[in-house]
């Protein structure tokens, strides 16, 4: 058997994401996940900086710099752009006789997911309707996906079709052709649901891109399933600079959103999309799915709940320490559990000092922050009147929406204030001579 071929993707993540952790007491970060995808893809940094949004600079000397720095670190070998392939199925052989999973099994660690009451009851009601659509809102790394894979998972129970599509991972040419994306989403549903595919057969030019995927799935999809079909889109921000698609897209899944009330098969179709931001610039809100349907907006932590995801690791009152410095944001209660546990001589008080430092656990969670807004110096000069502030403040609304959904900021009315004392004290430091 070749094994060569066997070396997927999947795996290779797997791999960096234990290495990774193993040097530095974290996983992949989102960033350097999009950098090694990038490589393996074959693609250049620029390339992969012109696809997401970051300077050429920072994915090249800083996040590429450090990611094969530390898979260095971790595996005993020089790993570089060119050779990280070998490395790290190297990697992989050498765990053998451990049985390797197939690329279906392998995935990233996660936490044990926390319920946030009545949230996922709420879900779990809301997707057994006919036509169902869920919206879950939220800043970045506050437990969207966490929540849309529990409402998938509680459909699987149900015997439901699940068909999750992560918009980030769509590649920058697909997202601004809406042909090329409707075909691109027919295609990946189609596939999910192990369906002959037939979509060249019902794209027809002159009844356009939207009619055509409309008449693709009524007769080829809807059709020739007997269940419900939930089906999920993440980051569906990922969709909102990209005028005409976006504004086609969502216009779209409002009006099947609109046939499953007189339709009997568009009522097998249930929606959840998982989004950061409120900012929709070229989105006419009444043709689109944004204003219907169950919203859900997760909150930090309460202190309960906070209690119970480091029950019998944190005393009382470190992690009441943790918490007057990281408030009650999952992510970065989560990132300390984790560092705490492979520091056996490292304690609340050391975790204190270095978090809003280059050398805490944050510290690539940080640049990736710093490095957004180095790309949009108006937002960093609103950022700081935020952090330098000692009470909520008002700047332009759509600047504290944007901040809102990099999960910089809480909104107080009309007013924002810093989410907590760790962005405070980093961005503080950072744009003091801006």
């Amino acid at each position: 058997m070749d094994l060569g071929s066997e070396f997927t993707w999947a795996i290779a993540k797997q791999i960096a994401d234990r290495l990774m952790f193993d040097s530095t007491s974290r996983y992949l970060s989102d960033v350097e996940i999009l950098v090694l995808q990038g490589s393996w893809e074959g693609k250049s940094y620029s390339d992969i900086a012109e696809q997401y949004g970051y300077s050429t600079e920072y994915i090249n000397s800083d996040v590429g710099f450090t990611l094969w720095s530390k898979l260095s670190q971790a595996s005993g070998e020089k790993v570089t752009k060119r050779n990280f392939r070998g490395a790290l199925e190297r990697q992989w052989l050498a765990s053998a006789p451990t049985p390797r999973p197939s690329a279906s099994e392998v995935s990233k660690p996660e936490p044990l997911y926390l319920e946030r009451p009545p949230t996922e009851a709420q879900c779990f009601e809301a997707i057994l309707k006919p036509g169902a659509l869920i919206r879950i809102k939220a800043p970045k790394k506050m437990g969207k996906t966490w929540l849309l894979e529990h409402i998938l998972s509680y459909a699987q129970q149900q015997d439901y079709h699940t068909v999750p599509i992560n918009l980030m991972r769509i590649e920058e040419a697909v997202l601004q052709d809406l042909d090329r994306f409707l075909k691109f989403f027919s295609s990946r549903v189609t596939r999910k649901l192990k369906l002959d595919s037939s979509i060249d057969d019902y794209w027809d030019e002159g009844l356009g891109s939207n009619t055509s995927c409309t008449e693709y799935f009524e007769e080829c999809i809807l059709e020739s399933c007997d269940r419900p079909i939930v089906l999920a889109l993440d980051n569906a921000d990922r969709l909102f600079p990209y005028g005409e698609v976006a504004s086609n897209f969502f216009s779209l899944l409002r009006a099947w959103y609109e046939d499953a009330r007189i339709i009997e098969d568009w009522q097998k179709l249930r929606l959840v999309m998982a989004h950061s931001t409120d900012v929709y610039p070229t989105l006419n809100v009444n043709r689109s799915p944004f204003n219907v349907g169950l919203a859900v907006e997760l909150a930090e932590f309460t202190d309960d709940q906070a209690a119970s995801l480091v029950e019998g690791q944190l005393s009382t009152g470190d992690l009441q320490t943790l918490t007057e410095m990281v408030g009650g944001h999952p992510y970065l209660i989560q990132q300390a559990i984790e560092y705490l546990k492979v520091q056996p001589d490292g304690s609340i008080k050391t975790l204190m000092e270095i978090a809003p430092t280059e050398a805490g656990p944050y510290a690539q969670h940080l640049r990736d922050l710093w490095s957004h807004l180095q790309a949009h110096p108006e937002l960093a000069i609103a950022m700081k009147t935020v952090a330098q502030a000692s009470e909520p403040v008002r700047i332009k609304p759509e600047q504290g929406f944007m901040l809102h959904s990099l999960g910089l900021v809480r909104l107080k009315g009309n007013e924002v204030e810093v989410r907590c004392t760790l962005y405070k004290l980093y961005f503080c430091d950072r744009l003091e001579d801006l």
